[in-house]
């Protein structure tokens, strides 16, 4: 008689869990609309590998996260800018513009490199010292562009100079840390790092 009670609640809690997850729905839906965020990278150098992309591309996230926003890696929006910049089209606020408006972006994010190296160089020629030091050469313009509010930033990254060994930036950090003060100034949000 017990076996035959504990089967019957068995029985019971199976039947009632199946009636229970058919009343809740089978899909989730958002009750927000995701705008897209183009992210394009036009690398004239031939510098910028995966890694550094990554870096990049999580400052960009950082400045729009989700689920408001989500970013799409190359696509439409890196074919159109690409195209642009091979047709000699000058980025600014209208050209931008025209492009996050064909690409089907609020946001386009363009960062142009045009060089990033770092070179040791020994210190005896030019100075009096047998030290080893780091020639750095950091060279981007960095553009964003927002369709709400129709707002434009640019930023030309410029950075060149001997540095001391172990005391210095890689050219890809700066120009990472430059895309993050750019984005963050264009959302009104504190600027890292400063």
């Amino acid at each position: 008689m017990k076996k035959f009670k504990w089967l019957l609640q068995v029985c019971f809690l199976a039947v009632f869990a199946s009636l229970f997850t058919a009343v809740l729905p089978q899909t989730a839906r958002a009750d927000f609309a995701e705008r897209p965020v183009g992210f394009v990278v036009i690398d004239q150098d031939g510098g910028v590998d995966g890694a550094v992309y990554k870096q990049w591309r999580q400052m960009v996230r950082l400045a729009y996260r989700f689920p408001d926003y989500r970013i799409i890696d190359g696509g439409e929006p890196q074919m159109l800018v690409s195209q642009a910049v091979r047709d000699g089209v000058k980025p600014d606020a209208a050209s931008l513009a025209a492009l996050a408006e064909k690409s089907k972006t609020d946001v386009l994010v363009v960062a142009r490199i045009y060089e990033m190296d770092e070179t040791l160089v020994s210190g005896w020629g030019m100075r009096f010292d047998n030290d080893t030091y780091v020639r750095v050469a950091a060279s981007a313009d960095l553009f964003v562009y927002k369709k709400d509010g129709n707002k434009f930033l640019k930023k030309r990254v410029r950075e060149s100079g001997l540095r001391e060994m172990g005391n210095y930036d890689k050219p890809a950090e700066t120009i990472k840390w430059q895309l993050s003060k750019l984005l963050n100034t264009m959302e009104n949000k504190p600027i890292i790092g400063s």
